[in-house]
């Protein structure tokens, strides 16, 4: 009889808990609707702007710098950057075209063209304009300022740059391929400094977390010497 009366209780408290939460909602029904209606409308509105916006913008950008990356790729480099007359340059696409993945690969590509022709501060210019949350040209634009500001024999922040690079090398998908060179350089940045200590760490990183990149023997022999 008393286990029957202790079901019993668990029967009236499971109940009284439902009651408290239908009172709850009933209460609050008003505010419950308008907190679940503004979180559909905050997906509906991104769902929108990606439909109806960005994946638009990001085919128009596309279509303009085909041309532009074309004759980067056969090393056409006035044309790429400024245009044909006809088809937009790189210049052109950066500019109408922010935000677009486009637009961040051609920053890149003028980071690249102006740091090869010597005009290092216009290429840190541009290549701060690339997305650096991209995988692989995130980290090819960092290393490509730490080039210029080695270029300028500013070597402090060459090394910063450097490393920003290899660190965003390593986490990302061409960690394998970028890194080890970033990390070289920036250990060769970090000597021009004095900082020798901590251009041995970089070194040690490479000899153990990179065992079959190109730099390993580099790397090991640098280290070595110091």
């Amino acid at each position: 009889m008393a286990k029957n009366k202790a079901k019993d209780d668990n029967i009236i408290n499971v109940d009284e808990v439902y009651t408290k939460t239908e009172q709850f909602v009933d209460k609050n029904r008003n505010q419950l609707t308008l907190i679940l209606g503004g979180v559909a409308v905050i997906i509906i509105a991104f769902m929108g702007y990606r439909t109806l916006v960005q994946l638009p913008a990001e085919l128009a950008a596309e279509e303009a710098i085909f041309q532009a990356e074309y004759y980067f790729s056969i090393d056409s480099l006035d044309l790429a950057q400024y245009g044909d007359g006809f088809a937009a340059g790189l210049e052109e696409v950066m500019a109408d075209h922010p935000g677009t993945d486009a637009a961040s690969r051609a920053a890149y590509q003028i980071g690249v063209t102006n740091r090869d022709a010597g005009l290092y501060a216009e290429a840190i210019l541009a290549f701060d304009n690339v997305d650096f949350d991209d995988n692989v040209i995130g980290p090819m634009a960092l290393a490509g300022m730490g080039d210029c500001y080695a270029e300028l024999e500013d070597y402090t922040n060459a090394a910063v740059y450097f490393s920003k690079a290899a660190d965003a090398a390593d986490a990302g998908l061409a960690g394998k391929v970028l890194a080890p060179s970033y990390h070289y350089k920036q250990a060769i940045t970090l000597i021009e400094l004095g900082r020798i200590d901590e251009a041995k760490s970089v070194l040690t990183h490479i000899e153990n977390d990179h065992p079959n990149s190109r730099m390993f023997s580099p790397a090991v022999a640098l280290g070595a010497s110091l």
